[in-house]
């Protein structure tokens, strides 16, 4: 006897077999228990997923003399017969082969005879997207009142191809791609029973190489049994199925943090003398982007169908990573997969990909050079690490025009100096110690940490005095200012506080008072005057990068 491929060797033949499909066998065993079965249903879903194997298992559901609820024997003539495929009133119809309006006419001239040795006269059309517009139409009136003994299964792997009249007189199934664990659960069953043994991991590659469908799973383990033997190991299907090591992605990453340009091209080299097509290496080095996103978030790395040597090793690379920068690179290596495809030298465009990347600088914010300038060294800056990216700034300032910037608020004077509290009555100005003077002194203080961490409210209250304390509430004098303005400092009243808190050493409540005669001091030199305006954040942002403001 000639050998069967697993594919139809382990091809269900119950809906009690099907896997992944839940949602479509749950509602067709309710439906023969109900006694709710309709005239017409069309599968739709991608290749290999089980759409033709339920048509079958439906229609020996419906002939079958000792089927109850849904379940045939699987034993009897008729179903033996549709197994096969020959039996008479269960009649398969490629719908790329016969296309044309005539075969729908000879299905619509023999529906009408009674089936010969079952109760229904089953049409099973595969790929009914491929039939012509006449051909649909001809199939309307008999789709949407057959005779009492002829019912109509249709499967399509492109439904949008299928006319709306044709899907609106059919039950619709969406058949969806198969979960890795489900494949791989189903895989590990049939090498049981085939007595061959497998590495776990290189049962979860053929799985994932699956894509979801349960049909290519089962030949890839075909083609790797014919490779390994009864012994399948993670090296063998690796090179059946031309996969790149994770090793390969992390030293890609590395050399690019690192700078190091040479040991890239030679990377790119030996990635070359596999012959693996470029598009794989695309697609992985893009996963593996995207892998390293994921290792950022909390308990990401659990989404991620890796084994718990590749997490840890995710886990230690994306310390040296901001996001910021991955998202950049992903970008590229997203529009490098695209122009791949139709490149007429796809290694040069590979090559020149891997360079460009090697040019990127560190992500900055805008925030981040307003308050501490520009870089000066020359060349490329290495990637920072996770925890340098995420450092608190601190307080003293290399870049004396930053420095200059940051203190002006010190410059500022109050028109009317309040007269000061008493410092022996608590609650009156000196809750828990802290009086009007103790808030003067550290104001500074207060302007440039706020304004390091939230430059957007620092501009607010670069002109801002405190004007006094009062029963553990602070109250603030401010210039005139928009509405955006106010509404932004009652809403982040809480992190405002909390630097407060944080300098002061006591809890104080924020109140604001406008006071329209509150100005800022003539400034002495050109450095100053070139900060002196309504929008501090602009002038900065002018000044940094040689702007010129256009009106």
């Amino acid at each position: 006897m000639s050998y069967q491929v697993l594919s139809l060797k382990w091809r269900p033949q119950s809906f009690e077999d099907m896997v992944g499909q839940d949602h479509v066998t749950h509602t067709l065993i309710n439906a023969f228990k109900k006694d709710r079965v309709a005239q017409g249903y069309i599968f739709t879903g991608p290749r290999g997923v089980g759409k033709t194997t339920t048509a079958r298992i439906l229609a020996k559901s419906l002939n079958c003399p000792k089927s109850k609820n849904g379940v045939s024997c699987n034993v009897c003539t008729i179903c033996t017969e549709i197994t096969d495929g020959r039996n008479m009133d269960v009649l398969e119809v490629d719908g790329a082969s016969n296309r044309g309006i005539e075969e729908i006419r000879n299905i619509r001239e023999v529906i009408k005879y009674a089936p010969v040795t079952a109760p229904y006269k089953i049409f099973i059309i595969d790929e009914v997207h491929m039939l012509t517009n006449p051909a649909f139409n001809a199939l309307l009136r008999t789709l949407e009142e057959p005779p009492p003994h002829g019912k109509f299964i249709l499967c399509t792997t492109d439904i949008q191809k299928v006319p709306s009249t044709i899907i609106s007189r059919c039950q619709r199934f969406d058949f969806h791609r198969i979960a890795v664990p489900v494949v791989q659960e189903r895989l590990s069953h049939i090498l049981k029973e085939e007595k061959v043994k497998v590495e776990a991991e290189a049962l979860t590659e053929i799985a994932r190489k699956a894509d979801g469908s349960m049909r290519d799973a089962l030949s890839i383990l075909d083609q790797v049994i014919a490779y390994g033997g009864d012994v399948i190991s993670m090296e063998e299907v690796s090179k059946v199925l031309g996969l790149i090591p994770h090793e390969v992605y992390f030293k890609f990453t590395k050399f690019l943090r690192e700078k190091k340009s040479e040991d890239l091209i030679t990377l790119l080299r030996e990635v070359r003398s596999t012959g693996t097509p470029l598009e794989d290496v695309a697609s992985g080095l893009t996963k593996h982007i995207r892998n390293l996103l994921y290792a950022s978030v909390d308990k990401g790395l659990d989404a991620l169908e890796l084994n718990e040597d590749v997490q840890k090793s995710y886990a230690d690379e994306i310390q040296h990573w901001d996001n910021r920068d991955l998202l950049r690179i992903g970008n590229v290596i997203s529009d490098f997969s695209k122009e791949i495809k139709r490149a007429e030298q796809p290694q040069v465009l590979m090559e020149m990909m891997s360079l460009k990347l090697l040019e990127f600088d560190t992500t900055q914010s805008i925030e981040n050079l307003i308050q501490n300038g520009p870089k000066t060294e020359s060349g490329p800056a290495k990637y920072p690490t996770k925890e340098k990216s995420t450092a608190a700034p601190v307080k003293q300032k290399k870049n004396p025009e930053a420095e200059s910037i940051s203190e002006q608020p010190a410059v500022i004077q109050h028109p009317k100096e309040p007269d000061p509290m008493p410092e022996n009555q608590e609650g009156n100005g000196i809750p828990n110690g802290v009086n009007l003077e103790t808030v003067q002194k550290q104001w500074t203080e207060f302007l440039t940490t706020l304004s390091s961490k939230r430059p957007s409210l620092g501009s607010i209250l670069e002109f801002a005095l405190p004007e006094n304390v009062q029963g553990g509430k602070l109250i603030i004098s401010l210039p005139q200012v928009s509405n955006f303005a106010v509404n932004s400092l009652k809403k982040n009243r809480e992190d405002i506080e909390s630097i407060i808190e944080n300098i002061i050493g006591k809890a104080l409540r924020i109140s604001y008072n406008t006071n329209d005669e509150i100005k800022p001091v003539e400034a002495t030199d050109k450095e100053d005057e070139k900060t002196d305006s309504d929008e501090p954040v602009l002038e900065r942002m002018i000044e940094r990068f040689d702007g010129e403001l256009l009106r």
